[in-house]
Parts: structure tokens; C-alpha cells; sequence
């Protein structure tokens, strides 16, 4: 028995060793990366981008990485950023300040052959949500021919705070958040190549906070050369930002609310003593229009993105953007009543009523919520692309209208964040529909898989090629000044040109009215 327990040992650890050598290994600037392969594609979890900002490097810009000695295991995602852990994204997922990481999926290629990289910026109104969520796994993708990247940045409070003690000369502040992101993009430039990526072909993708964030890089100074083709989706173009006033305002405040008074050293040391669960429970329970977002603070934005986009002060890259039918969903997130929506428009709301019946659309309820798709997120998405055009670069617009068949019986249309299950796969699809994940749990339907296909094939045709037209996919042409086409995104997509006009028209000219900038066109 002796023998034959020497035997079984030996046999288990040749096998473990064997494993062992057979997981994918790389080197990155800071060391060796051990990962894991799963559905024949490589996955690298958990890496850090940047050292933790934690103690002084609280409200600091990110510091480098550090570097480690021998084989670091990379088969575990880190913990999310400091969140409400009553909300949707956060449970069950570990959080910790120490939460600058980043993932990696590839499919292994020809050593010489490097591929185009996707690099996912997570939504969730700049305080809530993560990389490690099960519904932005890579893999499917990753089968497509692109390396797809998705990380972690800061956020609340900890991520944009904007306050005079944090201030230093030549550095920025405020942004922290969006700093993560840029510092993010550095690594990935510095150290794709070893996944076998492209640096030389980065696009950025995210939704609802992270296509802001992407509309933010398309006109950061400091993410100039990061990426060269930018996909925002839900990415509320028209919404301006904060001033650095505003946002150092609201920390003030903030800060009283926590009996932290004065200023200089004192102060800000108290600030950093303050319990992360304190910050983040400043936060609960406020609707995301009162909550730290992005702002102008000078350095990472200098101006509105919508102005820059307008002036073509913008990354020279290819740009996709887009919303989906039902965007009105997130209204309650927002903290918008029907009444506060309707009483924005001043004036012109009987106009608008006499408009919107011709395309069916009658009560308060049902304008309120086709008033807030059109002007706050599908005229963004057409108005941005149009500057961006403008100025000579491709832009490609898209509305997403087409419901999962089981859903049809139960939604008008597709929610705020609903068109991410058809762009990166089914991992999680249930979780983004729990009241009907029940349904969803049986599996998707053959139309269902043939759009989510046809999505995939537009996003990482993209990323190859700055145009997301490709082999047996409905045509999809640029929009242009004079020339505005969307893609509707249905059972049977579609180009459409100069899709809901009358609508987009209006809202344009409610926008410029405040603005003072020319209607895209």
C-alpha cells in the first residue's frame, strides 16, 4: 500500500507539473504572468497596472507598478473598486481601494502575427461596477480575432474629488478616475505585445459611463496616440460636465458632512484617514445626477467634450457610437420624475407633443421617456459622430431596437445596458433581466444568436479596420455632414438615413439653443 501511495503522489505531481507548463505564461514590464486557458483561449486576470492607491496615493494620480520576482499567478480577477455593496454590480464581488488591475483574453496565433485590442471601459454612472462582472468575460471575442482588455478605475469620491489641498503644481487632480484609465492604456501600450496585441491598434470601447469615458479620451490631451478607434455606446454626448468649481463644491461639502474643516496638511491627512466605507456610504441612495462624475479640470479635460468634438479638438480615430430604444430605463436611476422631464422643455412642449404623436407617441408618461431617449442619449450618439465627421474622421451611428424573443412579451424595448449581452456573448445574460432571468436561464433562441453574431462581427470588424462593414452583413455606411445614416439594429437591421429627423432636429436645437455651438450637420 506504501508503494503503490509513493506511486499515486509521484503520478499527481508530474501531473500537476505537467499543467503547470501547459498554462500560458508571458512577461510584462514588471515580471513573469502565469495564466490559465479556458475554451481555447488565454486568460490573464488580475494584473496590476498600477501601484495601490492607497494612504498618500489616495487622491493621488496613478504611481507605476511595482515589479515582482519570480511567476506571478494571473488566474484570478482582482477586487472591484470601493462601491455601494447594495447595488447591482457590487455583490458578491471582493472591493478594496488596492483594485488597479487589468485582464487580458487571447487566442493564441503565429508568434509574428499580432492582433488588433479592444479595450472594455465599464458603466455604472462613475460609482459603481467593475471588470470582474460576469457579462464582460472576453472569450467569445477573443475567438473573433481581437485581444480584448478590460481593467479597473476608481470611483465616487475616490475616483473624482476635486479639492484645493490635492492640488500640486504640474500635477493633475480631480480626474482620478479617468487618470486610471489613461494609465491603463499606457500599460497596454507598453506591454500588449506579449499577449500578442497590436499597441499600434487600440480601440476603446464601453457604455453608459464608460462611453462618456470614451467621449472624455476622444478629447483628453493627455490619451492623444493611446488608440485609434473609439466605440461609445449610451455615452449621453450632449451632457456637459461639471465645472472644477462645481466638483469643488460638492467635495466641500462632502467633506463637512464628514466634520473634516479647514485646510493644508491637517486637513488633507484626515482626508486620507477617512474609512472607505464611510466615502462610499456618502453615496448611497443619491440618483447619479448627484453623485462625483468627470469634470473640467484643466488638465485631463480642458473643455465639454461635446465643444471639443464640435472644434475637432479629438483624437484622430475612427468613431462608432449609439443607443438603444429604451433608454428611458435609467430614469429612475437618475433621480428624473416624468414631470421634471416634460418641464425642461420650457415653451416648446406643445410643439413637441404635436411632433411626437406623429410617430405615435402619446400621454406624459411615454413623451417624458421618448423626450429622454432622443435628447439625452440617441442626439449625443448622432451629434458627436456628425462633429466627428466634419472634421474628417469616419463615424458610424446605431440604434439598438431588437429584443431577446422571450422578452418580447414583457418590455417594449431595449434598456440601458442591454445591447452588452449581444456584444460580448451570454455570460450573465440572466443578471442584466433578473426579473426574467428565469425565462432567460433556458437559453437563447437561433434569431437571438444571429444578431448577437452580426453585433460581434460590427465591433471587431472595427477594431480590425476602422469600418465595421464586412461579408454577408447588412451594409452600413458612415454618417456625414448632409448625410446622416444609422444603423437599426432589429430582427432585420438596417441602414436608415437621417433617422428620426424631425426628433433628432429638435433636440439638436434645444441643445445649441444653451450652447451656443453649431448644429452637427
Amino acid at each position: 500500500m506504501r508503494f503503490f501511495g509513493i506511486v499515486l503522489a509521484g503520478a499527481l505531481s508530474v501531473a500537476a507539473t505537467q499543467a503547470w507548463a501547459a498554462a500560458p505564461q508571458t512577461r510584462v514590464a514588471q515580471g513573469v504572468l502565469l495564466g490559465t486557458r479556458e475554451h481555447g483561449v488565454d486568460v490573464f486576470r488580475g494584473i496590476p497596472f498600477a501601484a495601490p492607491p492607497v494612504g498618500k496615493l489616495r487622491w493621488q494620480p496613478p504611481a507605476p507598478p511595482r515589479s515582482w520576482a519570480g511567476l506571478r499567478r494571473a488566474t484570478k480577477f482582482g477586487p472591484i473598486c470601493p462601491q455601494n455593496v447594495h447595488s447591482g454590480f457590487a455583490a458578491s464581488l471582493p472591493q478594496s481601494e488596492n483594485c488597479l488591475t487589468v485582464n487580458v483574453w487571447t487566442k493564441r496565433l503565429h508568434p509574428s502575427v499580432l492582433r488588433p485590442v479592444m479595450v472594455w471601459i465599464y458603466g455604472g454612472g462613475f460609482v459603481e461596477g467593475g471588470s470582474s462582472l460576469p457579462y464582460y468575460d472576453g472569450s467569445e471575442l477573443a475567438q473573433r480575432g481581437v485581444l480584448v482588455v478590460s481593467f479597473n478605475y476608481r470611483l465616487g469620491w475616490l475616483g473624482f474629488f476635486d479639492d484645493p489641498d490635492l492640488a500640486h503644481k504640474g500635477v493633475a487632480t480631480g480626474n482620478y478616475g479617468l487618470m486610471d484609465q489613461i494609465a491603463a492604456l499606457k500599460w497596454v501600450r507598453k506591454n500588449i505585445a506579449a499577449f500578442g496585441g497590436d499597441p499600434s491598434k487600440v480601440t476603446i470601447f464601453g457604455e453608459s459611463a464608460g462611453g462618456m469615458s470614451v467621449n472624455d479620451l476622444m478629447t483628453s490631451p493627455m490619451a492623444r496616440g493611446l488608440f485609434i478607434r473609439a466605440i461609445s455606446e449610451s455615452g449621453l454626448g450632449l451632457v456637459p460636465l461639471p465645472s472644477a468649481q462645481a466638483a469643488e463644491q460638492a467635495a466641500r461639502a462632502f467633506l463637512a458632512r464628514e466634520h473634516i474643516k479647514g485646510n493644508g496638511p491637517k486637513a488633507l491627512a484626515a482626508m486620507r484617514r477617512l474609512p472607505v466605507r464611510a466615502i462610499v456610504a456618502d453615496l448611497e441612495g443619491k440618483p447619479f445626477d448627484e453623485t462625483p462624475a468627470p469634470m473640467i479640470d484643466g488638465t485631463i479635460l480642458r473643455e465639454q467634450p461635446v465643444v471639443a468634438f464640435a472644434r475637432g479638438d479629438i483624437a484622430h480615430a475612427a468613431y462608432m457610437a449609439g443607443s438603444n430604444s429604451d433608454e428611458a430605463s435609467l430614469l429612475t436611476a437618475t433621480g428624473l420624475t416624468t414631470a421634471a422631464v416634460l418641464s425642461r422643455t420650457g415653451p416648446s412642449l406643445p410643439q413637441l407633443r404635436a411632433l411626437y404623436v406623429q410617430h405615435g407617441i402619446e400621454g406624459n408618461g411615454a413623451l417624458a421617456d421618448a423626450l429622454f431617449d432622443d435628447r439625452v442619449f440617441a442626439a449625443g450618439a448622432q451629434g458627436l459622430a456628425l462633429y466627428a465627421a466634419q472634421h474628417r474622421e469616419p463615424a458610424f451611428v446605431y440604434y439598438f431596437a431588437y429584443v431577446p424573443q422571450m422578452l418580447r412579451p414583457h418590455v417594449h424595448g431595449v434598456g440601458h445596458g442591454y445591447e452588452v449581452p449581444f456584444v460580448f456573448g451570454n455570460h450573465g445574460y440572466a443578471g442584466r433581466y433578473p426579473k426574467f432571468a428565469a425565462k432567460l436561464q433556458r437559453g437563447t433562441t437561433a434569431q437571438d444568436r444571429a444578431v448577437r453574431r452580426m453585433v460581434q462581427r460590427y465591433w471587431t470588424n472595427f477594431a480590425k479596420t476602422g469600418n465595421p462593414n464586412g461579408r454577408l452583413l447588412p451594409d452600413w455606411p458612415a454618417t456625414k455632414p448632409g448625410q446622416e445614416v444609422t444603423l437599426v439594429i432589429r430582427t432585420r437591421s438596417h441602414a436608415v438615413r437621417n433617422f428620426h429627423g424631425r426628433r433628432m432636429a429638435s433636440a439638436f436645437t434645444a441643445f445649441t439653443a444653451q450652447t451656443h455651438l453649431p448644429i452637427p450637420h
